[in-house]
């Protein structure tokens, strides 16, 4: 009697254990199916922008280089980055200075374009935070009276002047499109939208140019630009 007891209780731990390992097995399936659906990091896409050496050449630039990518984290959901080098010279009515530095810019896109069987092509509005890192020399300025009657030209014989070691922050909003044209190669087009957040600003001179940011003026911090890009999408899982 004692040791039909004793089984009976030995098979009623067993049972239980065996349904507690069962169901825990059925949720961790289940838990890295749900992860395995909001994950979806699927490619890699790198590349470069295509405009800017032609744009650099023809103005007469030293350089003018920017690398793109950016990796797929959900279905719809990519981080993305730039990454750029100038060395720009840049004319006014009363200034000729050149502009030297580097950027980096980096955030998310997000894909509004619901892609058919076998398109991946890409509509998408994006976020960036931007820096830079630059230097500014300026080679020759014009000084003018405003009391002149005949002319307010006063004299541009001055010395060049660098101011190294500035810095710019903003931020950027990101409209675009990706369209894949070959297998794994994408064009793409990008407008943007900036908003200066901070600038580190020489003595007695204001920063007129910010490398990745573009134009400053002193009426408003917001800029503008653009980049045509072309990337490859490196895959990152084998299709099922």
């Amino acid at each position: 009697m004692k040791k039909r007891q004793t089984y009976l209780f030995i098979i009623s731990l067993i049972i239980p254990s065996t349904m507690v390992f069962s169901q825990a097995e059925s949720e961790l399936n289940d838990s890295l199916t749900i992860k395995d659906k909001i994950l979806n990091i699927n490619k890699i896409r790198l590349g470069f922008d295509i405009f800017k050496p032609i744009k650099s050449s023809s103005d007469g630039d030293n350089l003018n280089y920017e690398i793109v990518g950016d990796l797929q984290i959900t279905e719809n959901l990519y981080l993305a980055a730039e990454y750029g080098l100038i060395d720009r010279l840049i004319e006014d009515e009363n200034i000729n200075f050149n502009s030297n530095g580097s950027f980096l810019r980096f955030g998310f896109d997000y894909n509004m374009f619901k892609n058919w069987v076998g398109m991946d092509n890409a509509i998408f509005l994006g976020l960036r935070y931007g820096s830079s890192n630059f230097s500014n020399k300026i080679e020759s300025y014009n000084v003018r009276n405003s009391d002149g009657y005949f002319s307010n030209f006063v004299d541009n014989s001055y010395q060049t002047i660098d101011h190294s070691n500035l810095t710019g922050n903003w931020l950027e909003i990101v409209a675009g499109v990706k369209v894949e044209t070959f297998n794994n190669v994408y064009l793409g087009f990008s407008l943007r939208l900036n908003k200066l957040l901070s600038t580190q600003k020489p003595e007695n001179f204001d920063n007129l140019y910010i490398p990745g940011f573009n134009k400053v003026t002193d009426d408003n911090t917001f800029g503008s630009g653009f980049n045509y890009t072309l990337t490859y999408s490196i895959p990152l899982r084998k299709k099922k």
